[in-house]
């Protein structure tokens, strides 16, 4: 039983060492391209890292860049709001004395016309046409035509600055 197991052909020991050779050949070939595969290796992951911790370094000066131009136009605009703001209070307080500057011009106009209209209810020789009564109807003219003047003069630089 024991000689039917083993195989029949018998090799010399020439085959034996060119097998050996060969075996050992191929060992040493397959060593070498594992160690040029590892080496390959390291190097592309030593040329990612480096890539990659400059592509991070670039992204983070880049970003820190951005971060501050919007602060920089944040401030320029946070300041041009404020100088907005303060226009446009000066402008509502320009607006508001003006009205009444235009207020005011109403008294005089209102006399000259009670003094026109008392003037129209004298009677007999004391109605007169004297200089008085040529200055109050010049007033009375001049003096509408000033108010709308200055209305039309507030409309307009109230309309140019809002």
């Amino acid at each position: 039983m024991a000689t039917a197991l083993r195989p029949n052909t018998r090799y010399q020991p020439p085959d034996w060492f060119t097998n050996n050779y060969t075996i050992s050949t191929n060992a040493e070939r397959q060593r070498d391209a594992s160690h040029q595969v590892r080496q390959e290796s390291r190097f592309l992951r030593n040329e990612t890292d480096n890539q990659t911790k400059w592509d991070q370094h670039s992204n983070n000066v880049r970003l820190a860049d951005r971060v501050d131009n919007i602060r920089q136009w944040k401030e320029i605009l946070e300041k041009t709001l404020a100088d907005t703001d303060k226009e446009i209070a000066d402008l509502s307080e320009a607006k508001e004395l003006t009205e009444q500057a235009l207020e005011a011009k109403n008294l005089p106009m209102d006399v000259a016309i009670e003094c026109l209209t008392l003037r129209e209810g004298r009677q007999g020789i004391d109605v007169v046409q004297d200089e008085a009564e040529n200055q109050l109807h010049k007033a009375s003219f001049f003096f509408p035509k000033v108010k709308t003047e200055n209305n039309d003069a507030l409309e307009i630089h109230v309309f140019c600055h809002t």
